[in-house]
């Protein structure tokens, strides 16, 4: 298929004049836009074992959890623990779209947490929680650790005790991921009446020109006890579009922004463009994901129920709202960035529950992000 396109492309070569250049152009995508095999995979980036002390299961029998529930990566991220996957023994039935990617979880004690996403081993303890370091320079060192061992970084949890806020992360060079959502029952993603939410806080550093993406993890502890106020599998994960499910793939991907995270609102439609942004729910996926019984929602009051799809640009301003599950938005340079986001409303006891899915942004603004920054 692929000899059969190059060959018509030459025969259309042999007979562009000059001034054709760009029509060529035009060809080449459309012919090899064909040639795409980009596939959705769902993974989780920020989980733990019996191995940091404070988790109930071992590597092998978290891995067989994600494994059965039909997550196709996942990384065993554990304190200033390196877990190399070959040395896990993966699940007897194991699925072929299903793999282990290496990692940990940088911890600088109360200053920051960042997962070191696709190491090839432990990071320098050096790169930790330099001694006198401000939480900038701790998450700074974090993602330069993190680059030294090959990998990327993502900032964890940035609410969980109000460790971290805008102005800490704002600084920080080659930061260009951190947690937007987060499943433990202890890290505040809506804040309180003190402190905004991660959402805001995401708003705040788009706003400012920070290139950042928002990922969604559930950061388990707790797989033998289901409960509320136990840190639960299953109930947050990214879902990365990639060429091919491969460790250095999946990454790579996640870095550059082609991924949308949720806490179980699925999309079967995300079509990101300079120009224009095309969001579609799927909702017999929704349907799916939202019967687990790992699964929690945020706890509302008040609600609408359905779903509603924002598109949201600089300060946080909702640019338009549409009630559905399908809608687009016309991106122009009225704002610097647009992001969408997706929420499903149910009925909760005598109240509602929200579930979301988040986009990463469109820039408008000249923002560019390289391989190597």
């Amino acid at each position: 298929m692929l000899v059969s396109r190059i060959e018509t492309l030459l025969i259309v070569v042999n007979n562009l004049s000059p001034k054709s250049i760009s029509f060529f152009i035009s060809l080449t995508l459309l012919f090899f836009s064909g040639c795409s095999s980009k596939e959705w995979y769902k993974g989780n980036t920020h989980t733990h074992t019996v191995l940091c002390g404070h988790a109930d299961s071992t590597p092998e029998a978290v891995t067989q959890w994600y494994h059965n529930r039909g997550y196709n990566f996942l990384c065993l991220s554990e304190h200033n623990q390196f877990i190399d996957p070959a040395m896990v023994k993966m699940p007897a039935d194991k699925r072929d779209d299903f793999i282990l990617i290496p990692g940990e979880e940088i911890t600088g004690g109360s200053m920051a947490h960042t997962t070191a996403l696709n190491t090839d081993g432990l990071v320098d303890p050096a790169f930790r929680e330099p001694e006198g370091a401000s939480k900038t320079e701790v998450i700074q060192a974090h993602v330069h650790g993190a680059r030294a061992r090959h990998g990327h970084a993502i900032s964890n949890h940035p609410n969980f005790r109000y460790m971290n806020t805008a102005d800490d992360l704002r600084p920080v060079e080659g930061l260009h991921m951190f947690e937007l959502y987060n499943g433990h029952p202890k890290v505040n993603n809506f804040g309180d009446a003190e402190h905004i939410s991660v959402e805001v806080m995401w708003d705040q550093l788009l706003t400012d020109g920070m290139l950042i993406y928002g990922v969604s993890s559930d950061d388990a502890h707790d797989f033998k006890k289901l409960a509320p106020d136990e840190s639960n599998p299953g109930r947050g994960w990214v879902m990365v579009r990639s060429d091919e499910l491969s460790p250095d793939a999946i990454t790579e991907a996640m870095y550059h922004g082609d991924f949308y995270a949720t806490n179980g609102v699925m999309l079967n439609v995300v079509d990101s463009t300079r120009q224009r942004i095309e969001i579609g729910v799927d909702e017999s996926a929704t349907e799916t994901e939202l019967q687990s019984t790992f699964v929690i929602g945020q706890s509302m009051n008040q609600g609408e129920l359905g779903y509603r799809i924002q598109f949201i640009g600089e300060g946080g301003n909702v640019l338009e709202d549409v009630k559905g599950t399908q809608a687009s938005f016309s991106v122009t340079d009225a704002s610097s960035y647009v992001r969408a986001k997706v929420t499903y409303t149910r009925k909760q006891g005598n109240g509602f529950e929200n579930f979301y899915a988040w986009t990463q942004p469109v820039f408008t603004d000249g923002r560019q992000h390289f391989t190597h920054d």
